[in-house]
């Protein structure tokens, strides 16, 4: 018995195997085996089957159709578009907020920071809901404010014309992804010591030179990882878009994401749609690479000196 308890031993690194052998078969069920049937599935002519063993092989025939659509580059700008903007909004007012948790008293610093999960903790679907009655040109709020103010003398189509489609889109994901933001920097902003500010300040130092000198080099790390899977998130955005505008008015505020969902859903086009979504996904693999090689020499890893 005591020969068989000592071969039952493991020592740390195969302990952690075994404690890593659920979660990994749980990515290869739920995410490795999708992405690679998706992969398999863009090789072939599917069109209302997903049957391979009856349909062609094409190759790389799907992406050569999907490279040559016009609408695939329109949704390929607009999904660029949508990212860099709402990023950019999501970063400045996510600091913002999380900085104003940190000035506030203490005792408001609890209920600062629920108010301001709010946003994040709402269902996307719900959210697109709630963001379409506020844009509806007959009784939603903002065409009413617009009204009552004077600054137009007809309800504007929120929803309905190109360009204010685009934007509105936009405002209704970034009000929601400010929120998740926020709480990465406030973790960020968590870890600097406060001795340094509090050293600068006995130099003289002003808040803006504090923040530029101290607060923003020591929260880098914590930046890049809250940029890369925002960008990640906004890459893929789908729910938002679905719920708002189904990527309308016409093919305006179509997005990478959902253009795949038409085509494998409405269109039943399973082999380009397939094609699109894998472009979408090299695209994320691609740009998180890039934040990734950014990120590393940020980190003190185990092993390294300094």
């Amino acid at each position: 018995m005591r020969r068989l308890s000592r071969r039952l031993r493991l020592n740390e690194p195969q302990l952690a195997v075994l404690f890593l052998l659920p979660a990994l078969f749980g990515l290869a069920v739920f995410l490795y085996y999708p992405i690679g049937r998706t992969l398999l599935f863009s090789l072939y002519d599917l069109e209302r089957t997903t049957e391979l063993s009856s349909e062609r092989f094409v190759g790389l025939q799907n992406y050569a159709q999907v490279m040559r659509t016009a609408q695939f580059w329109r949704s390929f700008g607009y999904t660029l578009y949508f990212t860099l903007v709402s990023v950019t909004l999501e970063f400045g007012l996510g600091l913002g907020m999380a900085l104003a948790t940190f000035q506030v008293i203490p005792a408001l610093r609890g209920l600062l920071r629920a108010i301001i999960i709010i946003p994040w903790a709402i269902p996307a679907i719900i959210q697109a809901a709630i963001w379409k009655w506020l844009f509806n040109s007959d009784v939603g709020l903002f065409a009413d404010l617009l009204l009552r103010t004077g600054l137009v003398q007809e309800p504007p189509l929120f929803l309905g014309t190109p360009l204010p489609a685009m934007h509105s889109v936009i405002l209704a994901y970034v009000w929601r992804g400010a929120a998740i933001t926020s709480i990465f920097l406030m973790g960020g902003l968590a870890l600097v010591p406060r001795h340094l500010h509090e050293a600068a300040m006995v130099d003289g130092a002003r808040p803006w030179l504090r923040f530029r000198r101290i607060t923003l080099p020591l929260m880098l790390p914590t930046i890049m990882v809250t940029l890369m899977f925002r960008t990640i998130d906004a890459l893929r955005a789908f729910e938002i878009i679905y719920g708002l505008t189904g990527g309308g008015p016409g093919t305006t505020t179509e997005v990478l994401s959902s253009f795949a969902y038409r085509f494998y859903f409405s269109y039943a086009q399973f082999g380009q749609g397939s094609a699109y979504a894998i472009v979408t996904f090299a695209l994320v693999m691609g740009l998180s690479w890039l934040y990734i090689r950014r990120l590393v020499p940020h980190l003190q890893l185990r092993g390294q000196s300094g």
